[in-house]
């Protein structure tokens, strides 16, 4: 809706939604977190576009009108500083989920940088259900690459080699999220050698037809001197099985900081599949029994995913639970279930699978730039039960 002829039809409709806190779409809910961009309405606001609607949606003067909206097809978050591309076009199979890892070198940077943020361009919004970029500074990838003539190669879940410090997840995009920036101070590190390379996974998802795609990632590199890094932590429960018919299955997984380590949670990032109905990440400090609530979606939707970054690092002591609660609508009631019947679901990497998981990006207290620091992604994992 441009204007006011396009928004004047729907005024009640309009007036309804915003009461119910429905649109415009702001998925956390209020008082579990303290976020940047919200695009969530204050009550005054609210109380502005009813008054509006209440007194018949008066057009108002022409001369106060702002500038029109322009909707460039470009990175809303302006040039990135490097875009990695894969050379050429994929189309995915017909009838099955793909994942797919394309090798592209960055060797050109001649050094390791610290990245302020990361920015996907989905080449084709049909058929891609998500996408990873990992670094990969022992090129590993391009043997990987080179064992079929098709673009890319297969990578059914990681990236197709081992990660270490060196070789890292970069970023995540899934549907509806806008790029991850990190604080001025703080840096995603990618890691630059002569045989270095990024790795983009994609995972399609077929939607009947024959769809091609080339998806473009933007890295924004550190304009300030950089003094801590950013890990990406996850958080998640792969042992699950959703009985059909359930209308409100919990699934839940938690970790325990090891003793000395302490974190400051930059941001977080939720995900689940067709199914999810709430998801929820909280802590408890040590010697506590009262969680402490860092993001709560009690409306989840598929296609409004994005990583939610706090206005001040959120700080999780050494010792402290963090807890994921997920819960599930595997009914018939559910129209997103893609099961008619419903049948039992399970964790996977497809989209009619399931998930239970939360990346949270986040730096480790007093840590300084360390090539050699241990990999805080293992210790957290390793800490994690079911």
């Amino acid at each position: 809706m441009l204007s006011y002829k396009d928004a004047r039809p729907w005024a009640r409709a309009i007036s309804e939604s915003v009461i119910k806190r429905e649109m415009p779409p702001w998925k956390p809910q209020a008082g579990c977190g303290d976020f940047q961009n919200s695009t969530a309405l204050t009550q005054a606001e609210i109380n502005t576009i009813a008054a509006w609607v209440d007194a018949g949606a008066p057009e108002g003067d022409a001369a106060d009108l702002p500038a029109p909206r322009s909707f460039p097809e470009t990175w809303p978050n302006g040039e990135p500083d490097l875009i990695v591309t894969p050379e050429q076009e994929f189309t995915p199979e017909q009838g099955k989920d793909t994942y797919r890892c394309f090798s592209i070198p960055v060797s050109q940077l001649r050094g390791s940088r610290f990245l302020q943020g990361v920015d996907v361009q989905p080449g084709n919004r049909k058929i891609v259900h998500h996408v990873l970029a990992f670094s990969d500074a022992t090129g590993q990838s391009a043997a990987l690459d080179a064992q079929d003539a098709v673009p890319g190669y297969s990578c059914f879940g990681g990236p197709g080699f081992e990660l270490d410090d060196d070789s890292n997840i970069l970023g995540a995009w899934a549907p509806g999220a806008n790029g991850e920036f990190v604080p001025a101070g703080t840096g995603i590190k990618l890691s630059v050698t002569p045989q270095a390379r990024v790795v983009i996974q994609m995972h399609y998802h077929p939607t009947g037809d024959a769809e091609s795609d080339r998806t473009s990632v933007g890295f924004y590199f550190a304009r300030q001197p950089v003094k801590q890094e950013a890990y990406l932590l996850g958080l998640e429960n792969d042992s699950f099985l959703i009985p059909a018919g359930a209308t409100n299955y919990v699934v839940t997984q938690q970790a325990q900081l090891p003793p000395g380590l302490s974190l400051k949670l930059l941001n977080v990032l939720p995900h689940m599949h067709l199914l999810g109905r709430q998801i929820k990440v909280e802590y408890t400090l040590p010697n506590s029994s009262v969680p402490n609530c860092l993001i709560n979606i009690p409306d989840w939707d598929f296609d409004w995913q994005s990583a939610y970054s706090y206005k001040t690092p959120v700080s999780i002591p050494s010792g402290s639970q963090v807890k994921l609660t997920a819960v599930y609508d595997n009914s018939a009631n559910n129209p997103r279930n893609p099961n008619s019947p419903p049948k039992p679901v399970g964790y996977g990497e497809e989209t009619t699978d399931e998930m239970a998981l939360a990346f949270l990006r986040a730096t480790v207290d007093g840590d300084s730039i360390n090539p050699s620091a241990p990999s805080i992604f293992d210790v957290v994992a390793d800490t994690a039960g079911n």
